[in-house]
């Protein structure tokens, strides 16, 4: 036998046990898994059961407050423009203008989000454009039921025996896939259950929301107000005009399919489901992922002739069609928000390349785009848009062409935060909002002093004003400061 020969027998005989004890190995990690998969199980399967257990001892009363009141409060009705005279300056870091130059507006768009149930095992859900099938098992359809604490607790019992986890594995997957926020995933959730139910199953559907938001871990009760069930969320931050009630330090807010009725008592129970510790966090950590197909192209003409070059946008329609009935909540939520990674990259690749090419300090640089944001946006009330209170997102802004101090306030400190790397912080009054940044050298103009840092004003509503000016109406006025 030849050496070559030896030592491929070698091999192969070495090899065997190597290769078994591989095989044992991958054996063993199976059988692990499979004993991991069904502790895990049965351990869902135990809580569930004990919450059913639980749903069905007697609910307590709770008081049902009013909405919280947004602390801005209403804006300006009208845009409040500079001047120099009044103001007492002598150097203008602005643009001068004699009005508003109004950017074309796309029409609203009308809310597109539907399902349709497809009456063999699936559902349908169109979520502003975005098509995605999720499975419906007959075994999880629930029968007329009341708004009793039996009748919770027996739809409970039928919802857990079913083959749920195959509903919960898809949206989990379509949330992944899309990016979705967690309210994008229960307005998902909520035109789902619409699909299956016919309109008057109120009870079913809000039971089965409940059901497969607290099967993904996140926290949400049924409550029983004048004989339907109601949802009941809790969020991470104040959600503003929607009633909610108060459980210990928690408070959960209302979602009906019915107004409520201010002289029927509202019951529900204390505790949430043992896997439910999430709330609903109305963050976008990440925008709407999307196709290109889905993007729009925008012109915006005012910003082009600041420019000097046409500049165009692309605009993630879906996200701004679900960000119209997004709730309202606290300014921090909008600063917090990812933008649309395109718009990001667009506008800031054209900012910044004049900057660049005037070569701009950061004084001129931020007065740039304090004039920008001045400029580029026709001046309207959240009531002249939306007919209620709506602070918008950055893709918003560019959507629509117009906007108000809470959203130009967003704008400018996004650009100035993120493409200039300053400090900037929110001054907030009493129906207006501006900006402040912290210079690198000593700038003039009004300024205040937080946590031992020079915030000078910088007010992109005030049309025309210059670094440091303050609006008249505030002269004088201590703002409330939050660091962005």
């Amino acid at each position: 036998m030849n050496v070559k020969k030896i030592i491929v027998l070698m091999f192969a005989l070495t090899a065997i046990p190597i290769f078994s004890y591989a095989q044992s190995k991958d054996d063993s990690f199976l059988d692990f898994y499979k004993q991991q998969t069904a502790d895990f199980k049965n351990w869902r399967s135990k809580a569930n059961a004990e919450f059913s257990e639980y749903l069905a001892a007697a609910w307590e009363e709770f008081l049902v407050q009013r909405g919280k009141e947004d602390p801005i409060g209403p804006v300006s009705e009208e845009p409040v423009y500079y001047d120099p005279a009044d103001a007492g300056q002598s150097v203008m870091h602005g643009f001068p203008t004699s009005g508003i130059i109004a950017v074309p507006a796309y029409p609203l768009p009308v809310p597109a989000v539907a399902a349709d149930y497809d009456g063999k095992g699936s559902v349908s859900v169109d979520f502003f454009g975005i098509q995605e099938i999720i499975p419906f098992v007959e075994n999880m359809r629930l029968s007329r039921i009341g708004a009793t604490e039996q009748d919770a607790s027996g739809g409970w019992n039928t919802l857990s025996s079913s083959d749920y986890m195959k509903v919960v594995d898809a949206f989990t997957a379509m949330q992944e896939k899309y990016s979705l926020s967690d309210w994008a995933l229960y307005t998902a959730v909520k035109k789902y259950t619409d699909a299956v139910y016919i309109e008057e199953y109120v009870n079913e559907k809000v039971l089965t929301q409940m059901f497969l938001l607290n099967q993904m871990q996140y926290k949400a009760r049924v409550g029983s107000s004048g004989g339907n069930l109601i949802l009941l969320l809790p969020f991470t931050g104040p959600i503003y005009q929607v009633s909610y009630i108060t459980d210990g330090d928690e408070d959960f807010y209302i979602f009906s399919y019915t107004r409520l009725n201010n002289q029927d008592p509202l019951y529900t129970f204390s505790s949430d489901f043992s896997a439910a510790d999430r709330k609903m966090d109305l963050v976008i950590d990440h925008q709407m992922v999307v196709d290109l197909d889905y993007y729009r192209l925008k012109t915006l003409s005012e910003w082009s002739a600041i420019l000097g070059e046409e500049v165009k946008v692309p605009l993630n329609v879906p996200c701004v069609k679900f960000t119209l009935d997004y709730p309202q909540s606290d300014l921090l939520m909008y600063h917090k928000s990812a933008v649309d990674p395109a718009l990001q990259k667009a506008v800031f690749t054209q900012v910044k390349y004049k900057i660049l090419k005037d070569s701009m300090n950061p004084e001129e640089a931020v007065a740039f785009i304090l004039g920008l944001i001045q400029k580029g946006f026709e001046y309207k009330t959240d009531y002249e848009m939306f007919g209620r209170s709506k602070p918008l997102f950055v893709e918003e802004s560019f959507y629509y062409g117009a906007n108000n101090c809470k959203d130009r306030v967003l704008l400018f400190s996004w650009l100035v935060k993120d493409l200039l790397g300053m400090d900037v912080a929110m001054f907030c009054y009493k129906g207006h909002v501006a900006c402040g940044v912290v210079f690198p050298d000593e700038v003039t103009g009004d300024s205040y002093t937080f946590e031992g840092r020079r915030y000078v004003m910088c007010d992109p509503t005030y049309i025309g004003a210059p670094i440091g000016a303050t609006m008249p109406k505030y002269r004088g006025v201590t703002p409330q400061i939050v660091r962005l």
